[in-house]
């Protein structure tokens, strides 16, 4: 019996010998193929490494992307919210511009209840002048008078603008009594017009003389009229037209003055 199973150890041995030499001497049919198959294996992990990369590229563009922005979105909020402060600034600058001309409105109000009639009584004032006084330039004075009562009462005007035409008006009518002047117009004689010079003394009086020098006169205010000299006095009026005229140097001359009211 134990023969026997020697005998069956061995050939057991000699069998499993037999079969590893086989293997180790099997050479596949077709090398070619399996060159083949793994070429293909790596190709296809290289396409997929490859598609993998792609995608990762692509997410990283749209992240950076999104960065870029969400960086210019944080400054343009930026710019905004300093644009919405300046603009609080200046509705904060423009409301107090509002409140301080309503008050200012408010103040012209209450200065011009005096105001106002102060210039209303001016105006009253220099008509009564022009009235009174001798009669030179009256339709120019008149004219100007007339402006001034009729931009007394007109809401265009400031109360400013009304005063600085009123003073203007003054000063004219004041410049007149340190001045001579000569010009040119017409004066009824009995019911005939006929062209003169008009030469005025300050306000002292005032001498017409007509062309030809056959009629002269001079303002009378204690009877509000002229006074008819026929042609006494032409010479010295000539002369004092010339003068005023600035067509000969100034000179003495004698002409007839009123008394001075007092």
């Amino acid at each position: 019996m134990k023969k026997e199973i020697n005998i069956l150890l061995t050939l057991l041995l000699t069998i499993n010998v037999f079969a590893q030499e086989q293997d180790s001497n099997i050479v596949p049919d077709e090398p070619e193929s399996l060159v083949s198959d793994s070429i293909e294996i790596q190709s296809g992990t290289i396409k997929k490494l490859q598609k993998s990369q792609a995608k990762i590229d692509k997410l990283d563009d749209e992240s950076k992307k999104l960065t870029n922005e969400y960086k210019d979105t944080i400054v343009e909020f930026e710019i905004l919210n300093k644009y919405d402060n300046q603009l609080e600034k200046i509705t904060i600058s423009q409301a107090e511009e509002i409140a301080n001309f309503e008050r200012q409105i408010q103040e012209l109000d209450e200065t011009n209840k005096y105001v106002l009639p102060l210039l209303e009584r001016m105006v009253i004032t220099l008509r009564d002048l022009i009235e009174v006084d001798i009669p030179f330039l009256i339709d120019e004075r008149m004219a100007r008078l007339i402006e001034l009562e009729d931009i007394l009462y007109k809401a265009n005007f400031s109360t400013a603008e009304k005063f600085r035409k009123i003073y203007e008006a003054y000063q004219i009518e004041n410049e007149y009594g340190r001045t001579i002047e000569a010009y040119s117009s017409s004066i009824n004689i009995e019911g005939v017009v006929l062209a003169a010079e008009f030469f005025r003394l300050g306000r002292l009086n005032l001498y017409y003389m007509t062309p030809d020098g056959n009629e002269t006169g001079y303002w009378s205010k204690d009877t509000n009229s002229w006074v008819h000299l026929g042609g006494k006095y032409s010479d010295d009026i000539d002369s004092a037209l010339k003068i005023a005229f600035k067509q000969a140097p100034p000179d003495f001359i004698k002409l007839p003055i009123q008394g001075v009211e007092k």
